[in-house]
């Protein structure tokens, strides 16, 4: 069994307000609980450092915490939370960040760069948690216990990773952000196959599309046919558009369901503070869907 909480589902910069309340608008976010973790299988993953892990972090306290960090991209929507993590700051803390580099700069590099004065007080250097950066292959796929992670390079500015995470028989797929209609459908759909959930890029509607081609991000219906191609069970739209208010999104969900209609795929929007539970389907993933090999 696997839990899902979505800490921020928000694209681009986080927003506030009433219109926004059913959502929310922490950016990207998502922690993954594996239930019964023991070993080598770490017992929590996080995808990306938004806002939402500053979220997350209080929900924490001031426990000390191990886990993987797994991050699909650095741009500032997706490590913005990085400093802000309670964790980071109890001694007895350990995290482990895999990661492909970008532009030529190792995921450290980044966020070394954004925690320097004067932007920001705290060096990553002396943050107090014991913190290792592992440099990933664009394309691979490693196995830690039960948990085998595997991951492929999609289309996004400066590229993105999206990730496949399977744990005793249950598999849930992190998108990152990606514009399939540049390209990277065929990889989704091979990383998702038969996957109990997928988490999806859904930034932009079919109508905003046109004038946003190129921007790094899809539409309902671009991750409905993924979904529905790679036989998906459920789901979930994410990285809302800051624009989009409540309203926005629950039209854009609808547009996605009228996609799906009929196919037997469940689709929902993801918000802050979503829990999910994933547990193995009755069809398990083929043996060749769950191929390792060290990183």
């Amino acid at each position: 069994m696997m839990e899902i909480t979505i800490w921020g589902s928000r694209g681009s910069v986080p927003v506030s307000g009433e219109r926004f309340a059913r959502h929310g608008g922490a950016t990207t976010c998502v922690e993954i609980a594996l239930e019964g973790a023991s070993g080598e299988t770490p017992s929590r993953v996080i995808i990306d450092c938004g806002t939402g892990l500053s979220e997350l972090g209080r929900s924490w306290g001031g426990r000390s915490l191990s886990g993987l960090f797994l991050q699909t991209h650095m741009h500032w929507d997706h490590i913005q939370g990085f400093p802000f993590f309670v964790p980071f700051y109890n001694p007895a803390s350990r995290f482990d960040f895999w990661s492909v580099p970008r532009e030529g700069q190792r995921f450290e590099e980044v966020l070394s760069g954004q925690m320097t004065r004067p932007t920001f007080p705290v060096g990553l250097d002396i943050m107090p948690a014991s913190l290792s950066f592992e440099a990933l292959r664009p394309e691979g796929s490693a196995r830690l216990g039960e948990l085998v992670v595997a991951w492929d390079e999609v289309w996004h500015p400066s590229g993105s990773t999206a990730w496949c995470l399977s744990y005793k028989d249950a598999t849930v797929v992190f998108t990152g952000d990606v514009e399939v209609q540049k390209g990277s459908g065929d990889k989704l759909v091979k990383l998702a196959k038969g996957a109990d959930l997928l988490i999806m890029d859904a930034q932009y509607t079919p109508q905003e599309y046109p004038s946003r081609a190129g921007f790094g991000h899809s539409t309902p219906i671009d991750a409905v046919e993924v979904a529905l191609e790679a036989g998906v069970r459920h789901l979930l739209l994410t990285h809302h558009d800051p624009g989009h208010d409540d309203e926005a999104l629950e039209a854009k969900l609808e547009a996605g369901r009228l996609r799906a209609q009929g196919e037997g795929l469940r689709v929902n929007n993801a918000r802050d503070g979503m829990r999910v539970k994933v547990a193995p389907s009755m069809r398990a993933r083929a043996a060749g869907d769950l191929a390792w090999a060290p990183l």
